[in-house]
């Protein structure tokens, strides 16, 4: 009870699985067509973000070192600040003490001067009181 070739084609179910092969064979082209082509379309958007991802560690890299280069010179114009504030108080202090030493010499120097200026009447009035006795 052999069945022909012709009896087996004609055979419905047998018709189905060939229709399924077919279609599946001709899918399998479509998908190994795509496995050809989608990894180096693949690599190439990877690399694309991988460029990217480099660019923004580079912009990182120097910005940090930017901002770390600031913060030093921050601190030094800091330093110099806090430097210059103290050196102020010490020159005012001192020209206030020079100020108020020479006030003092200037009081002493009216008062001697004074001092003189009475001693020098007291000899006058002496020498007049004399010459008039005289």
């Amino acid at each position: 009870m052999a069945m022909s070739d012709r009896e087996i084609e004609s055979d419905g179910k047998i018709q189905r699985i060939d229709a399924d092969t077919r279609r599946f064979e001709n899918e399998l082209r479509d998908v190994e067509s795509q496995l050809r082509g989608i990894e180096p379309r693949l690599d190439a958007e990877i690399d694309r973000y991988k460029s990217i991802a480099r660019e923004r560690r580079d912009e990182y890299e120097a910005i940090r070192k930017r901002a770390k280069a600031v913060e030093e010179s921050w601190k030094r114009a800091d330093k110099d600040y806090e430097f210059a504030k103290k050196q102020k108080q010490k020159q005012i202090s001192e020209l206030k003490k020079r100020a108020n030493n020479l006030k003092k010499r200037l009081k002493d120097g009216d008062k001697a001067r004074e001092k003189r200026v009475q001693e020098i009447q007291r000899e006058r009035s002496k020498e007049l009181e004399r010459a008039r006795r005289e």
